[in-house]
């Protein structure tokens, strides 16, 4: 499992590209700088921080087509935490991404994953302690299997440290997932990067 990385510069090759959004320029001066240098991307809805807006949102990805033969998937606007005001999202906006690569949201009590989505978003509401929060349930693992078996691509939300880290990378596939986390807000880039490359680094000892 790699990490898809909230900055715009250099991508180490041993992460797996960005995960960027309409907000990206504005914080990063140097976006789309790493995907123009041939790095796999992610586009984030933003709506678990600032809420999915539209009239930003597609003319931004929009200016990413040239860009989109290297993109893994654009994630459908969802409702953190809520899976059936998310069904009811991914009816609403999903027919208007066609030609990308469309991330279904898991969220808290999903059990299924819409017709059309080509890759599962893991995500759901944070819980404290962490271990307790449904995408680390038995349920959630059962999602993941099944975007396997239909051969979606699968990505883990909010993986920011060991723990988390370890808890999906022992699941059956996980070589192919990609994760992203917020660290870097708080610790910092080279600290974060440091410490998610040595994750990336450790064998899987045990899987499910």
């Amino acid at each position: 499992m790699r990490f898809l990385l909230p900055i715009g510069g250099y991508i180490p090759e041993h992460f797996a590209g960005v995960l960027t959004g309409p907000g990206h320029a504005t914080a990063y001066g140097d976006m789309p700088r790493a995907i123009k240098d041939g790095a796999l991307w992610a586009a984030d809805n933003q709506a678990f921080t600032n809420g999915f807006d539209p009239d930003r949102f597609f003319p931004w990805l929009d200016m990413m087509l040239p860009y989109r033969d290297r993109c893994l998937f654009v994630v459908c606007p969802d409702a953190v935490g809520d899976y059936v005001a998310t069904r009811q999202l991914w009816e609403q906006w999903s027919p208007h991404f066609t030609g990308w690569p469309l991330a279904f949201v898991g969220q808290d009590g999903e059990t299924d994953i819409p017709q059309g989505a080509q890759a599962l978003f893991l995500g759901g509401k944070r819980v404290k302690p962490a271990k307790l929060e449904w995408k680390r349930s038995q349920h959630a693992a059962d999602l993941v299997q099944l975007a396997l078996q239909r051969g979606l691509h699968v990505h883990i939300g909010r993986v920011n440290w060991g723990t988390g880290y370890r808890h999906f990378q022992v699941m059956p596939g996980s070589e192919a997932f990609t994760c992203d986390g917020t660290r870097m807000r708080k610790n910092g880039r080279e600290k974060t990067l440091r410490a998610w490359s040595g994750y990336q680094a450790q064998g899987v000892l045990l899987q499910w």
